[in-house]
Parts: structure tokens; sequence; C-alpha cells
């Protein structure tokens, strides 16, 4: 067996027998080998760390982080110090144990303030801790929305008067910070409101105010609204009314035509005047007795009125005065009166209607529809899409089919108008880029295991065949200039007597048998370079 030293020795010849460019390859393979070797074992060899939480506030990362010391178990901090990575193995149990402490807070405080209470806490503090555990607890309901990623509640909550008209109601107001890609439905929104209007005494949900991360207002006041004035939720309506005619229209083009032959544009005319009529007609010959009065009256008196010249002799009785009476006058006097009311009611109908606002007043509809396309054949060359347009029986029954889905009506002044044009073909566009980010990622993350072990495997398979196997073959190769370079080392003088008297004794043909037959992988080699030599 050979020494290090004439191991090395060899290595060095053989090295000196190769040209430039061999050296600086086998070099550069070997360093790149080395390298490869070593980020496979650093990356292969790791532990898989995964994300625990993301988008901390300061306040619960630092929380999480001495719960993660305490267990004892490894974490990394990533993002500016909000994003917490651990071993995946133990993400399940950590959530768990982390959840049943009531870790993370959600970045706020809530009702557990109440665990510690000190004695002799002033009624102001205790009102305060109040409100703060409040918001507190509305902000981590809120945060549970599968849009929202944080959230702040800020609660106004004035003292109660014993003045009921001096009583002021409370207000509140909610920012939300939404996931990149995602949106609150007016469902979604109208919820919240009614979700904190619900939790807090006196608190109506027209004083809930919600805006986003950005600053747009979701819910709320949007400023002070005049009589005559027109509201921004007017024009929010207006659009979801154009908006549904214009997809009815369109999604019944697309069925006929097919996908992309049809453009559908829609525009109303809204009136929002809140209107009120009251109208009152009379019948004269519906008549109704509504009340009817009688009175009657009647007298009669044993002596008659006092009568003859006004004095003291006519007035005096005696034989004079039966003298002046008139002849022919009774002894009394009958008196009677009849007085009859009677009121009458004339029929009525009185009418009360009052119209809605938002009242569609005119529509105005623009149709593009494609044609059809046929193939004109080409001299020598590839056949033409030929543009075919659509007979006019054809625009007609399509104009004809858009009126009756949007509801046409001619006299408040309605518009249809349908154009048949030749389409230009253009590139799909994804129906929402922002989702596929978030998608992408979570598919990456259930195949980076695999990713792993198969980039190991493959990079082995490259080495062995872009570098082992070059190496053997080369060494193979090279065996016959690494036997004579051997021959040129200085022979001991011992194997030098044995060599010359084994060869002189014996004839030509017998010496080169012997040699062949004492040294057979020696001979071959040396075959191989008289073929070379006379090739």
């Amino acid at each position: 067996m050979a020494t290090p030293a004439e191991f090395v020795r060899q290595g060095l010849a053989v090295l000196r027998g190769l040209s430039p460019s061999k050296r600086a390859a086998l070099l550069v393979l070997t360093l790149g080998t080395a390298a490869g070797l070593t980020l496979l074992a650093l990356w292969g060899g790791g532990v898989d760390m995964r994300v625990l939480y993301s988008q901390l506030d300061p306040q619960d990362a630092g929380a999480v982080i001495t719960r993660l010391k305490e267990m004892k178990i490894p974490y990394r901090l990533e993002g500016d110090g909000r994003t917490i990575v651990i071993p995946a193995a133990s993400i399940p149990e950590v959530r768990m144990q982390l959840a049943s402490e009531g870790l993370p807070q959600g970045g706020g405080i809530g009702f557990e303030v109440f665990d510690n209470t000190r004695l002799g806490i002033s009624e102001f503090a205790q009102n305060v801790n109040f409100q703060r555990a409040l918001q507190g607890e509305l902000a981590r309901t809120i945060a549970r929305i599968a849009e929202v990623e944080s959230c702040r509640v800020h609660l106004v909550m004035p003292e109660k008067s014993l003045f009921l008209g001096e009583e002021q109601p409370a207000t509140a107001s909610v920012a939300v910070r939404l996931k990149p890609g995602r949106r609150l439905s007016p469902e979604q929104v109208n919820g919240i409101v009614h979700l904190v209007s619900s939790s807090v005494p006196r608190l109506a949900p027209e004083q809930v105010t919600v805006v986003d991360q950005a600053g747009r207002l979701l819910a709320g006041q949007r400023g002070k609204v005049f009589p005559g004035a027109v509201h921004p939720d007017h024009f929010e309506y207006q659009a979801q009314v154009e908006k549904a005619l214009e997809a009815r229209v369109h999604s019944m083009l697309e069925q006929a035509l097919g996908e992309g032959k049809a453009v559908v544009r829609l525009a109303c005319e809204m009136d929002f005047r809140r209107a009120e009529k009251t109208e009152e007609q009379f019948f004269p010959d519906n008549r109704v007795v509504r009340s009817e009065q009688s009175l009657s009256e009647s007298s009669r008196h044993a002596e008659g009125p006092p009568q003859g010249v006004p004095g003291i002799r006519s007035n005096a009785p005696g034989p004079d005065l039966l003298q002046n009476q008139p002849a022919g006058t009774g002894g009394g006097v009958n008196y009677e009166k009849q007085d009859r009311t009677v009121n009458y009611e004339i029929g009525k109908v009185t009418h009360r209607v009052l119209e809605p606002v938002g009242k569609l007043t005119r529509v105005s509809v623009a149709v593009l529809v494609d044609g059809t396309y046929r193939l004109v054949p080409q001299k020598g060359g590839e056949p033409l899409r030929e543009f075919v347009p659509r007979s006019p029986e054809e625009l007609q029954k399509i104009e004809a089919l858009v009126k009756r889905a949007v509801g046409f009506e001619a006299e408040r002044g309605d518009k249809v108008e349908v154009v048949n044009i030749p389409f230009q073909t253009a590139e799909s566009v994804p129906a929402d880029p922002e989702h596929a980010p978030s998608a992408w990622r979570k598919t990456f993350e259930g195949i980076v295991p695999y990713v792993k072990h198969g980039a190991i495997g493959l990079f082995l398979l490259l080495l062995f065949v872009f570098f082992v196997r070059p190496i053997v073959r080369w060494l193979t190769e090279s065996v016959s200039s690494e036997v004579e370079i051997v021959k040129q080392l200085p022979m001991r003088l011992g194997d030098l007597e044995q060599e010359l008297a084994g060869v002189k004794s014996l004839p030509s043909l017998n010496q080169a048998s012997l040699l062949v037959a004492s040294d057979s992988e020696a001979s071959l080699g040396a075959v191989r370079n008289w073929l070379k030599e006379n090739s």
C-alpha cells in the first residue's frame, strides 16, 4: 500500500500532466461540489420554520415571545418584528396553548382588566376601565371577520343626566385595517354598525362611524344634508340599479350570442325628490244625514192680553172696562211654534300618496354586438378571417329582447341602441389578481417539504452524472499516463537486478509474454498508447 507521501507525489504528478484548462475545470468542479453539498446540508438539515402569527402589535409580540422563552421553543422574528416563526411541528400545540392564555390579545385590553382589581379604586377609574375593556372586546370581535386584519374601536359615553332633554347620546368610531386585496361588503359594514350599537347603551346605529385604513368612510354621517340636497347614497343606489340592469342584459346576450360577443352599457335617470300628495274628492249626490234637531213650543192663556187706551181708567176694573172691549173677543189665546234643523254630510274620498324616493324616470341602453366570421381561402397562403355582419332582422330581435329586459317605456323617453361592429381580440385579464398571491403562497407552502427533498435528490443525481462519472472516466482513461510516470520514477537496485536477470535469460517473445503477464494493466495501457500514436 502506498504511503501518504507517495500518494501525494503521484497526485501532484497527475496534476502536472494535465493541461491548464483541465486544471481549471477540475478546480471549479471541486469547489462547486463542496459549496453545493454545504448549502444542501444547511438547508436540508435545518428545522422547517413556519409563521406562527403575523402583523402583531408590539405589545402582543412581546407577550408571545416571553411565553415562547418560557416554553423553550426556538423562534425567529421577521417583518420588522411583527411576524414570529417557529418550528412547523410545534405550531398547533403552541397556538392552542397561547389561545388558552388569551394570547394574542389583538392589540387591546378586554375584560381581563378586572381580573386583578385593586381595593380602593375610584368610580371614575372603574368607568374608564370598563370603557377600555368594552373597546377591546369589540375590537377583538370585529377582527375575527375574514376580511379584517386588525381593528380599533373608540367609544364616547357621556354621563347620564337627571333631565332627559339634556342627555347626550353616545357615539362610536371603528377603524378597520383590511387584508390585502379584501373588501367589506355593505352587509358586513351594516353588521359591524349594529354590533357596536347593540353593545353600547344609548348608542344609535346612526351615531357609529366606520372607516378603513385608507380613510374611506364606510358607514356614518357623510355630512349635513339640508332639505333638497342630493345625498351621496343616492349615487350609490343609482349605480346599483344600473349595474343590475346591465348584468341582466349582458347575461342574456352572452347565452344567446356566445361569450365575449356583446358589450352592454346602461345609464339611468333617477328622481330622488321626496313628494307627498293629498287629494280629496267630494260627491254631492252622496248625502248622508249627520245630525237632526227638532224644537216644538205651544202655550194657551185663559185671559186675553190687555186692550184699550192706555191709562188708569182702561186698566181699572169696573163696568166701563167691559163696555170698552171689542165685540167678538173670546176668553183665551193659543200659541204654538215648531223648529227643525237637519245637517247633511256630503260623501268624499281622501287619497294620500307618498312618492317613492329614487323613482326611475329614464333608461338609456347602448349595445355593441359582434358579428360572425368566415374563412376566405387565399392563393398560396393561409385563409383570411372575414367579418360577416348580422342581418337587420336579427338586430331587431336583439333590440326587442333588450327592451323587454330593461322594462322599456317609450312614454318616459327610454332609448335603446344596438350596433353591430367587429370586435378586436384582447388578452384575458385575471378576474381578481389581488387574491392570486395569497392562494399561490398557500400552495407553495404546502409543497415546500417535497420540493426540498426533490431538489436534494436532483442535485445528487446531477453531481453524479456531470462530475463523478466524468472524473471516473477521465481517471480510467489516464491510467496509461500514470503508469508511464511511475515507470519514470527511479527504481531500487534490487528491483532493477531482478528485472534484468529475468529478462536477459529469455528470448524476446518470451520476455514480452512475461512482461504482459506480470503487469497486464500497464501492458494494456502501452498498447493503447501505441494505437493512439499510430492513428
